[in-house]
């Protein structure tokens, strides 16, 4: 039983003997696993503060979006609106950054199975690619909150559309009028001239 636990039978035992031979084959094993280890979890945070800034940005809009729904004046509904469409637009840049990182994760996880310890199937390659698969989960469901919101959007600024053009005209708009009105320019001298009206 006593030479289960001897330095020669195993090697892992020794260090914590504090068998000088032993500890440094492990420093030599971990040292490239470390390295990259350790750049690995680096970016890991730099998307993790790419995803937050995302969130916020997914607040601003709906916070911008409730604003809008309570607007009477044409002018402020369009500055609204400009305000919504950049961060859409950075939030949409910031998605593509995380995509191809992730990208990157993959490839580069690839790359580094010859290293020792991080082959395939190995407990370093799982803990990556979990941490990936985790990171690429938390940027579906960012980009399905962005969907949504931006169908509830559209779908209550058609609704606006129509109340507007029926206090214009007296007539309820059918399906291919709103999308006309929406889906061209003339929408902006109708809605600006239906709030005047609606002003009075």
């Amino acid at each position: 039983m006593n030479d289960l636990f001897s330095a020669g039978s195993y090697p892992g035992f020794s260090r914590f003997r504090g068998e000088q031979t032993s500890r440094d084959y492990h420093v030599i094993e971990m040292s490239s696993t470390g390295v990259y280890l350790n750049e690995f979890f680096e970016d890991v945070e730099a998307v993790k503060d790419k995803l937050k800034e995302m969130d916020s940005l997914y607040e601003a809009l709906q916070s911008a979006h409730g604003q809008s729904l309570s607007q009477h004046n044409a002018k402020a509904v369009k500055d609204l609106r400009s305000c919504m469409d950049a961060d859409v637009a950075l939030a949409l840049k910031k998605a593509k950054l995380v995509r191809v990182k992730l990208e990157a994760f993959d490839r580069s996880n690839a790359a580094n199975w010859s290293l020792p310890g991080c082959g395939p199937g190995s407990s370093s390659d799982r803990t990556l690619t979990s941490v990936v698969n985790e990171l690429r989960k938390k940027l579906k469901d960012s980009m399905d909150s962005f969907n949504g919101l931006r169908q509830q959007i559209f779908s209550q600024y058609q609704e606006t559309v129509q109340r507007r053009y029926f206090t214009v005209t007296g007539e309820n708009p059918d399906d291919k009028t709103v999308d006309l009105l929406i889906s061209t320019g003339e929408r902006l001298s109708f809605m600006s001239s239906s709030l005047i009206i609606l002003d009075i």
